[in-house]
């Protein structure tokens, strides 16, 4: 019952895959029963007394908390006043949040907690289950006695902040979920095959295509099957508006839809390949919103792109089609039959959007064709899962011109979503994201298309136990640059393509079983493709205190 694992991305953690068991609360003792006490110092005499059929049976309703806490220091500095306490997007963008890298220096602790509801009645035979997943996110100090998501950590708090994540049901029609899955309602989407519900979160982060080009939460219909090879098929409305009904008083509510098939084959055990094919239709006409009555979605939206990373077409009020064909693979990424590992992707995205708007000065149409490619190679060199090093690369073509009527770049759901695709799995700081928070999303490239100039990027990790499953270190450092040269910030300032390169260092202790405290520091040598810009005038640099724990 892992599902409630990937509500966000940003709690993604390296390392083995995390394979959760429902756990007996409540445990009774007989009249005969030894009185040891339990659980505390005498819980493994206890256990030793015992015997398995006496455990408690699987309980109906089921309770999981989740809390994360980070704190930070750092000269990558955005805006929170935009999205009132959320920052987000890439870094020197002089909208959205705003992200600057100069003499300044930011302090600020997030903090997260969400409950995680599962109800399997006993009478329902073993048919469905009900899940419900709520989110509450804020900055330590900042508001009180409001309305607003992402708020309430000032004095007094106060503050309604409850955001609805995940509702669904999961009907199992032959009682058995890796036959059939019928998943309805508000639930996790992700471009991994796997049923999020009950998958690993390794299993998903490195499979398929990474959350590089989705990953978030969304009502709709998905279906799973595991029952010869491993099957997905979903329908889901991104979002919706009402475009016309101001000029032609036609008020029907117009879709943004997304359709998606996945077919894996099990080549061996542990070795997968698949191969997908999605569409997307958006009739919107560019009026819905990815958040509510401020930044509005799709690729024409003029604010959008600067909270996401992505490019932003040159056209107005638009219609249109985009379809994604693909393959991937993977191979013993759990180490589970050998020492090496391997995992990656290819990806072609095509389409084109239409203008509705009569008098234009923008282009008429757009049409899209890119190509993203993505390849990991793993080895683990020690006594446990964590003693591994990883090589990795990943590139997506470029646009020189994004005002064109051609868009030669990746295209993500970070153009409909806040964010839309979340790639958590690189293994650094600053170059992309570090994704473990609650509030603050922000790096050199925050999406794979790096604002539609295209990515080329090479990233490389070596980490090792220094107490086995207790205590490990990671070491990483990554590069990257553009696929184009990109326009320049300042007329006067010729602009490179060479993004950066990172250096950096996490130390994670496990104090107990999914309850981990981490240290992490990364630096940035900042490269030419921030020349002329004003808003990154020094090397960036984040040190980083986790807590997660998850109680269930």
């Amino acid at each position: 019952m892992t599902w409630w694992f990937m509500a966000e991305a940003g709690r993604a953690r390296r390392g083995g895959a995390v394979a959760l068991a429902l756990v007996a609360f409540g445990l009774s003792l007989s009249a005969n029963a030894s009185p040891t006490t339990v659980p505390g110092a005498y819980y493994g005499e206890w256990q030793d007394e015992k015997e398995r059929e006496k455990d408690a049976e699987p309980r109906e309703f089921t309770l999981i908390n989740y809390f994360f806490s980070r704190g930070t220091v750092t000269n990558q500095v955005g805006d929170p006043s935009g999205l009132k306490g959320v920052s987000l997007g890439p870094m020197g963008s002089p909208t959205g949040s705003a992200v600057r890298v100069e003499s300044l220096t930011a302090y600020y602790v997030e903090q997260r907690w969400i409950p995680v509801i599962e109800y399997s009645p006993w009478f329902v035979d073993g048919l469905a289950s009900f899940r419900a997943q709520f989110e509450v996110d804020f900055l330590w100090g900042r508001s009180a006695n409001s309305v607003q998501p992402n708020e309430g950590g000032g004095f007094n708090a106060d503050m309604i902040n409850l955001q609805t994540k995940n509702i669904n049901v999961a009907f199992y029609p032959f009682r058995d979920p890796t036959k059939l899955t019928l998943l309805i309602g508000a639930q996790p989407v992700y471009d991994s095959y796997f049923d999020p519900t009950r998958s690993p979160l390794n299993d998903i982060i490195r499979t398929g295509y990474k959350l590089t080009f989705l990953g978030s939460d969304a009502t709709g219909l998905s279906v799973f099957s595991s029952y010869k090879g491993n099957a997905k098929l979903s329908l889901l409305p991104l979002g919706s508006a009402q475009p016309d009904r101001a000029t032609q008083d036609d008020p029907r509510l117009k879709y943004i839809w997304l359709l998606t098939g996945d077919y894996v084959y099990p080549v061996r055990p542990g070795t997968n390949v698949g191969v997908s094919v999605w569409g997307l239709r958006d009739d919107t006409k560019g009026d819905a919103f990815a958040f509510e009555g401020l930044v509005k979605s799709g690729p024409g939206s003029a604010g959008l792109s600067s909270f996401t990373g992505t490019g932003r077409f040159n056209i107005d009020l638009p219609t249109g089609t985009v379809f994604w064909a693909g393959a991937h693979f993977n191979h013993n990424i759990d180490l589970r039959t050998g020492r090496f590992g391997a995992s990656g992707f290819l990806m072609y995205n095509g389409g084109s959007y239409r203008s509705t708007e009569v008098d234009t000065d923008k282009e008429p149409t757009v049409d899209i064709s890119g190509l993203s490619a993505n390849l990991e190679l793993i080895y683990n060199w020690g006594r446990t899962p964590n003693d591994v090093v990883t090589l990795e690369g990943i590139y997506t073509t470029g646009d020189e011109d994004l005002n064109d009527g051609k868009y030669k770049g990746a295209f993500t759901l970070n153009m409909y979503g806040l964010p839309g695709a979340v790639w958590f799995n690189h293994k650094t700081l600053l170059l992309f994201p570090f994704t473990s928070t609650a509030n603050n999303y922000t790096g050199a490239v925050t999406d794979i298309s790096n604002q539609g100039y295209g990515l080329r990027a090479a990233i490389a990790s070596g980490a090792m136990d220094l107490i086995p499953n207790k205590l490990n270190l990671k070491l990483g450092t990554a590069l990257a640059t553009s696929d184009v040269t990109p326009p320049r910030w300042n007329t006067d300032v010729p602009r490179g393509r060479f993004i950066g390169a990172e250096v950096n260092a996490e130390l994670k202790y496990h104090i107990r079983y999914l309850m981990t405290v981490g240290l992490h520091t990364g630096y940035m040598f900042k490269g030419s493709f921030y020349d002329g810009a004003e808003r990154v005038t020094k090397n960036p640099f984040a040190a980083f205190t986790t807590f997660t724990w998850y109680a269930f």
